[in-house]
Formats: C-alpha cells, structure tokens, sequence
C-alpha cells in the first residue's frame, strides 16, 4: 500500500488499509493481525495518556501532542482497528478512563485479540462496572483530556465517513468526565453511523441524567 507522508487520509488510502486488515485476518489470524496492527500505536497512545497525566512533568501546548501524539500510519492503524473490531474501540476507551495501573497493557492486547475469552470479558465488564458504580472511581483528568485531544486529532486526519466511533469514544469519556459535550459529540456519531451503540448509550444516559456514581447524578 502506497501512503502519502503528509495531508489528510484519503477514502482509497482507509479502503486499502481494511482490506490489508481483513486479508491478514484470513491468512495469518485475527490474533496475530491485531496485534501487529495496534501493539504500536495503541502503545503511544498509552505513554501520551501516561504522559499527560503526570504531574511532575510540564507541558507547553503544542509541543507535548508533536512529541506523543500519533503519526499518520498509526492514525491510519487505529482507524481501522476501531472500525472494524469493537473490542478495539473499546480496549482505546478503557485505557482513557481506566488508570494503567488497573488496565496495564498486556491485558488490553489481550482484549483487543480476543474479547470473547471468558476472563478478558468479565474483567473488561467489572473495569467498567467499576467505573461506574464506584463513587471514588473518580476520572484521571488530564488523561482523559488528553485521549479527547488525540481522537480530535485522528478525526480531523480521517474521512468523514470513519468517524463516528472515534466520535462515539469521546462522548462516552466526556459523560464519563460529566462534561456537557457528550451528547453533542454522541449526535455526531449518530449523523454517520445510525447503528453506532456507544453513541446511543450515552445519549440514552445524558438524556435520562443518568452518569457515573462520582457525579452523584445515578
């Protein structure tokens, strides 16, 4: 696959990368696919979250995202993978709200490879269970500022039509932060992709004021 090193991806460019991506899966596993298509950048992504949340370390605007952020392949990679797996999706929002500590890196590879293995399931559903009903489960901020700031970063790289999920993961952290963006972020989903769940669930849940229990609103 030919890849332009600056400017937007194009539709062609994504077409070609889900196909790369689903050829891989038929030949070499799903397994062994995903993990040569998301270790990488899935890993940056998670040193910028750490990065960010740590505050003995100092960041100028600007700098910190030229320095973490992901280039235009891992973009590329990431696109694909949240689009095409939802366990990927969801191992990129568990590790925005979830501190690594909790969530380390090997299990969310092993997520993403095999989200239906009965032990990553029931300890991706008490991750968010947790996250959820535990009023000390209170959000990592700048964490998840920055995973917000990162998904804005990918979504102004990808053609529209890859964007809802990345969309969708943003609602979920700004309801999940009690932001009042989530609902507007979540609609955004929902004018490209009317099936996306995620985006339903957090409009179902801004709508009936229903939010995790540190905002004391469950």
């Amino acid at each position: 696959m030919t890849t332009n090193k600056t400017g937007r991806i194009t539709g062609t460019e994504m077409e070609e990368a889900i196909s790369r991506f689903e050829r891989d899966c038929r030949s070499d596993g799903v397994g062994e696919t995903v993990r040569s298509f998301i270790r990488e950048p899935l890993f940056i992504w998670m040193d910028a979250l750490a990065q960010a949340s740590d505050e003995s370390v100092s960041h100028s605007e600007g700098e910190f995202h030229a320095e973490c952020g992901l280039d235009r392949n891992m973009i590329m990679r990431t696109t694909v993978g949240i689009n095409r797996m939802l366990s990927i999706r969801d191992v990129f929002l568990i590790s925005a709200i979830v501190d690594e500590r909790y969530a380390d890196r090997d299990f969310l590879m092993s997520f993403a490879e095999r989200p239906k293995l009965s032990r990553n399931a029931q300890r991706l559903e008490q991750l968010l269970s947790d996250s959820f009903r535990d009023p000390l489960a209170r959000p990592d901020m700048k964490r998840c500022d920055q995973a917000i700031n990162m998904l804005f970063d990918i979504i102004d790289m990808i053609p529209k039509t890859y964007r809802a999920q990345p969309f969708a993961v943003i609602s979920y952290i700004m309801w999940w932060m009690g932001q009042e963006g989530a609902m507007a972020s979540a609609i955004s989903a929902l004018a490209i992709d009317d099936q996306c769940s995620l985006a339903a669930i957090v409009c179902s849940a801004v709508e009936r004021r229903i939010g995790p229990a540190w905002t004391s609103e469950t």
